[in-house]
């Protein structure tokens, strides 16, 4: 009888230490969907030009409008042009995103500049010196089941252009 009780008092211990450290695992578990982040360039820089290929390393920042750490397992995007896909990358990089704060992710991507060669020809045709781009793709947290999407569209400038405004 006494063997029995300990072992009732063991299990009950037991379950109860399970179910503490399940309740703190979904602590960092976000209750609703995250917002999504805002992505946006931070810079661009060659790393190889050639004919057939070049490489390019995007740096994107990335801020978190939520009011917890976000956890980023990964970023997929695709950059465009004058809606011409230019570049399309992915980071594997592990980044936490603080709470309503904003951390770098470094992207090497494989770019298709003849397309952009031809905007820039296209903007000298026609004398005009804004040209649109975006960024779409997506971001998995490692404490988000889904993806979650991100679009960012603006428009490049040259810097003479935007003094004259």
């Amino acid at each position: 009888m006494v063997q029995l009780t300990r072992e009732r008092s063991a299990l009950a211990l037991t379950l109860i230490l399970l179910t503490m450290l399940a309740l703190g695992g979904c602590r960092s578990l976000p209750l609703s969907k995250p917002k999504p982040p805002v992505v946006s360039i931070a810079e661009v820089r060659p790393i190889s030009l050639g004919l057939r290929e070049q490489k390019l390393a995007f740096t994107l920042r990335v801020r978190n409008p939520n009011p917890y750490d976000l956890p980023l397992e990964s970023l997929d995007f695709v950059a465009m042009v004058a809606n011409d896909p230019i570049a399309r990358g992915e980071s594997r990089q592990r980044v936490t995103l603080p709470a309503n704060a904003s951390a770098t992710v470094e992207v090497q991507v494989a770019a298709r500049l003849g397309k952009l060669l031809g905007q820039l020809q296209s903007m000298l045709t026609t004398k005009t010196v804004n040209l649109n781009y975006g960024i779409k793709g997506d971001v998995k947290l490692a404490n988000w089941p889904m993806k979650i999407p991100f679009d960012v569209e603006g428009e490049l400038t040259p810097p003479t252009a935007s003094k004259s405004r």
